[in-house]
């Protein structure tokens, strides 16, 4: 995963994280004439709506605590890629100057 997308996942899931599911439960108690307050609504935590024939409403949420888990993984993994490049370019960086000092040693 590139790390454009790898960021736009987290902010995702940060943002799923931190969602109340408050406008959800907003959606239910508006009425025809209200139509023009969705735009403003966060329905970032919804998953499904279901709507039974006696007029009973079933809301599904998505697994806040799933995304937790998520978060914590793709930060673990970026946290030891970034161990594992740190290594890689502070030897590299190393060599250089060493390449460096013997090429003044040279003059």
């Amino acid at each position: 995963m590139n790390k454009k997308r790898s960021a736009d996942a987290d902010k995702l899931l940060e943002r799923l994280a931190v969602s109340s599911p408050n406008d959800a439960v907003k959606l239910l108690y508006l009425g025809a004439e209200d139509i023009s307050e969705l735009e403003g609504l966060d329905l970032s935590l919804l998953s499904e709506i279901k709507r039974g024939p006696k007029g009973e409403v079933e809301l599904k949420f998505v697994n806040k605590l799933a995304i937790i888990r998520e978060l914590i993984e793709l930060n673990a993994a970026a946290a030891a890629q970034q161990a594992q490049g740190g290594g890689f370019y502070a030897a590299l960086d190393k060599s250089a100057r060493l390449l460096e000092g013997e090429k003044s040693n040279d003059v």
